[in-house]
């Protein structure tokens, strides 16, 4: 198994539609989706003014919005899809082994996005 990547949930941990936070052992807060059969992670903290994007609400077209400002993140990309925020929500790499959730490293910012990242639940 890849050291880079930890087991931080279950599937049990994540029904559809649920938002679950998860601190890494590097001591990053991570945000748990799933959404329409894949798991995605993306940062925790709003890169708008720093609140926990786990205390946000997941909305039907797959973006996370911020409770404190309703700053807009696509789940997969990280990218802005509605403001105040203007910078991308970091996106982590993200994988299945069985029911285990395994969260990898941030993947690469390209532009005003991340690099999609989402694991496919079987």
């Amino acid at each position: 198994m890849d050291h880079e990547f930890e087991a931080l949930a279950s599937l049990d941990d994540l029904p559809e539609g649920a938002i679950v936070q998860r601190v890494r052992s590097t001591g990053e807060a991570v945000c748990l989706i799933r959404h329409r059969d894949q798991v995605s992670a993306v940062s925790d903290i709003c890169t708008h003014q720093h609140f926990l994007m786990s205390q946000g609400e997941l909305l039907e077209d797959g973006t996370i919005q911020c409770a404190w400002h309703g700053a807009r993140f696509d789940c997969r990309t990280g990218e802005v899809r509605q403001g105040p925020a203007t910078a991308p929500l970091p996106v982590y790499e993200v994988r299945m082994e069985g029911d285990a959730v395994l969260v990898g490293p941030r993947t690469e910012r390209v532009g005003a996005r991340y690099a999609t990242a989402a694991a496919k639940v079987e």
